[in-house]
C-alpha cells in the first residue's frame, strides 16, 4: 500500500517537474569529483570552499549543503600513475552504476533519490552537535545508498573486484553495508550521532526498497501455503479406496482389478480372493 502510494506520488511529480531532472546526475557527480581532485592538485585551498562546515553553512554559505558531494575522497598512494588509474576505474564504475540505475528508474526518480539523500545527510549533520571529520562519513553513506540501490535492483550482476575476482553485486552490497556499520561502531562516544547520520542518509533507500522486501516475503509465504495446500489436495486425491489384504494392490496401483469384501470384512482383489469365501461386492 505504502509502496503503491509512493509510486503514485512520484508519477504525479514527474508529470509536473520531470523536465527539470538532470540526465545522468550520478555521472555528473562522479565527473565533478574527478575535476575537483585535479584542481586540488594545483590549488589545495580550493577544496575548503566545497567541504561541509556546519558553522559556515549557518553563517550563510548554504552552497556547502550540496558541494560537499564533489569533495574527492580518493586515497593517495604516492604513485601518480596508480592514483590516476584508480580515479579512472572509479569513474567508469560510477558511470556503469549510473546507467544501470537510470535504465530502471528513469532520470526523474534518480534525481529525487540522489538529491533527497544529499539533503537529508546535510540536515542530519546540521541537527547534531559538531563532530570533526564528519565529511568522510557523509560521502561514504551517500555512495553506500547509491551502490545498495544498484545491488538491490541487480543482485546477480557480476562485478570483477580489482578487475579480477568475479563477485555478484548482492554480496558486495552486503559487504558494503557491513563495512559502513563497522566504521560507525568503532567511533566511541560519537557513535549515536554517526549512526543517526547514516540512518537518515539511508532513509530514501529504506523507503524505496523495504516495502518491496516486505511484499516479496509476504508473496513467497502465500505461494508456499498455496503449494502446500495443492500438494495435500493432490496427495488426498491419490489415496487408495480399496486395498488387497493379500498382495497390497490398490485401486490406484491396479485400476483394472476388481475388489471385493468378504463376510468377515476383509478386502481382496480378484487375483487373491478366496474362492469359497462369502463376499459382497464393493
Amino acid at each position: 500500500m505504502i509502496h503503491e502510494k509512493g509510486n503514485a506520488i512520484l508519477n504525479g511529480l514527474e508529470q509536473k517537474f520531470g523536465k527539470l531532472a538532470l540526465p545522468q546526475i550520478l555521472r555528473w557527480i562522479a565527473s565533478f569529483q574527478v575535476l575537483t581532485w585535479g584542481l586540488a592538485l594545483a590549488f589545495p585551498d580550493f577544496l575548503e570552499w566545497l567541504s561541509f562546515d556546519k558553522a559556515k553553512v549557518i553563517s550563510g554559505e548554504v552552497w556547502r549543503i550540496f558541494t560537499w558531494i564533489f569533495y574527492p575522497r580518493i586515497p593517495t598512494s604516492g604513485s601518480p600513475m596508480f592514483d590516476i588509474l584508480f580515479v579512472v576505474i572509479a569513474l567508469l564504475f560510477m558511470f556503469f552504476i549510473s546507467d544501470s540505475i537510470e535504465s530502471q528508474w528513469g532520470e526523474f526518480r534518480v534525481n529525487v533519490y540522489t538529491v533527497a539523500t544529499i539533503v537529508l545527510l546535510s540536515l542530519a549533520v546540521l541537527i547534531i552537535p559538531h563532530i570533526a571529520g564528519v565529511g568522510g562519513l557523509m560521502t561514504g553513506v551517500f555512495f553506500s545508498a547509491v551502490f545498495l540501490a544498484f545491488a538491490t535492483m541487480f543482485p546477480n550482476q557480476v562485478i570483477h573486484l580489482f578487475a579480477i575476482i568475479p563477485i555478484k553485486a548482492k554480496w558486495l552490497g552486503i559487504a558494503n553495508a557491513l563495512l559502513l556499520a563497522a566504521s560507525i561502531l568503532g567511533t566511541g562516544p560519537a557513535l549515536p550521532y554517526l549512526a543517526f547520520i547514516a540512518l537518515v542518509g539511508l532513509a530514501p533507500y529504506f523507503l524505496v526498497f523495504v516495502p518491496g522486501f516486505t511484499s516479496s516475503i509476504k508473496q513467497r509465504g502465500e505461494a508456499s501455503v498455496r503449494k502446500h495446500n495443492f500438494d495435500r489436495a493432490v496427495s488426498s486425491s491419490s489415496e487408495a479406496f480399496h486395498t488387497c489384504e493379500s498382495c497390497g494392490a490398490t485401486d490406484v496401483t491396479h485400476p483394472e482389478r476388481t475388489f471385493r469384501v468378504t463376510a468377515e470384512g476383509s478386502e481382496y482383489c480378484d487375483n487373491c480372493r478366496p474362492p469359497t469365501s462369502p463376499e459382497r461386492t464393493n
